[in-house]
């Protein structure tokens, strides 16, 4: 089976490479259904075409593309006969829309996202089922199907899918229409899983929690340090931080200071830092936090009667300061 592959860059498409592809997903062990003579290769459910392998890097720089011809594909009574027996039906409906002359391909997506599944040549149904990967039965209770009623010629599926799961395509023509049916498949990431794509995300390893830039709400604490110069260090007169509501406010010294934790409401001034006289080399560290937001690192290295300030970030449920937190 050679499959054209067109390279990609977020929806636009550009140069097209040729590679043969590995073909038939079924468990291990099982048998190999055999199609009636001439039709398709994965004419029936059990001889679907793998788009990419349990555990293995599903495709996402490039469009997969199969050209099929449909005119002798059939509809299973039973998707496990041949070679078995003992399984369901095609579904063979779709929002009111017969169809049949079905073929089948699945996919493994390794982490979450949508796929982009487009079928063009005839009125085709596009139907995405998920199935147990242990055995290949399907779920076809929970299957999502779409019938563009507007085009004859070109169908568009864009479902969501997860991570881990094993999901089959069903592709149909409406009123048993058959000939030559191209089928396009492309996989959007969504590494974290948080409705924004990584092409779009500007935080794709972090959950953004439904912004649009796909970054979590990011801490910005306004830090208001006062000191008195001595001949070796700094003695601290006040200390106080303003951060969003509900911020976890921790202060620490590397040494001379006790350890304080505040909840942020508006400004919060430190008492056990006041009056404590800090050697130059030590250095006051400002944690600001809150649940799922990128958090703030402030620290103040003393020095002989002053003190140099730094920022870094912290991800969300994470101490460890970075200079980029996405």
């Amino acid at each position: 089976m050679i499959w054209q592959i067109k390279r990609r860059t977020t929806l636009s498409f550009r140069r097209t490479l040729i590679v043969t592809v590995i073909a038939i997903g079924v468990p291990a062990g099982a048998a190999v259904a055999l199609q009636a003579p001439g039709a398709p290769p994965n004419d029936d459910y059990l001889a679907s075409i793998a788009l990419n392998r349990p555990g293995d890097r599903l495709e996402r720089t490039a469009t997969l593309k199969d050209v099929q011809n449909t005119a002798n594909a059939s509809v299973q009574s039973d998707v496990y006969n041949p070679p078995d027996s003992g399984g369901p039906p095609e579904p063979v409906t779709c929002e009111g829309s017969s169809y049949g002359k079905t073929i089948w391909y699945r996919f493994y997506p390794d982490v979450p996202g949508v796929v982009r599944i487009r079928a063009n040549g005839y009125d085709a149904v596009i139907s995405v089922a998920p199935f147990r990967r242990s055995t290949a039965e399907p779920q076809f209770g929970r299957r999502a199907c779409i019938d563009d009623s507007t085009s004859t010629q070109e169908e568009l599926f864009i479902p969501r899918v997860r991570k881990g799961r094993a999901y089959a395509i069903q592709l149909g023509g409406v009123n048993g229409a058959s000939g030559d049916l191209e089928f396009l498949f492309d996989f959007l990431a969504d590494v974290d899983n948080d409705g924004v794509l990584d092409d779009a995300d500007n935080c794709p390893r972090l959950h953004g929690g439904g912004r649009p830039s796909g970054c979590p709400k990011r801490l910005r604490p306004d830090v208001v340090l006062r000191a008195q110069p001595t001949a070796n260090g700094i003695k601290v007169l006040g200390l106080s931080v303003t951060s969003a509501k509900g911020s976890r406010i921790e202060v620490s010294c590397t040494r001379g200071c006790q350890t304080e934790v505040k909840r942020a409401n508006s400004e919060v001034s430190f008492q056990k830092i006041r009056d404590n006289v800090l050697a130059a080399g030590s250095k006051i560290v400002i944690r600001v936090t809150r649940r799922r937001a990128i958090g703030a690192y402030i620290a103040y290295r003393i020095t002989d009667g002053n003190f140099n300030k730094s920022e870094r970030c912290l991800r969300p449920g994470s101490r460890k300061p970075r200079q980029r937190c996405r």
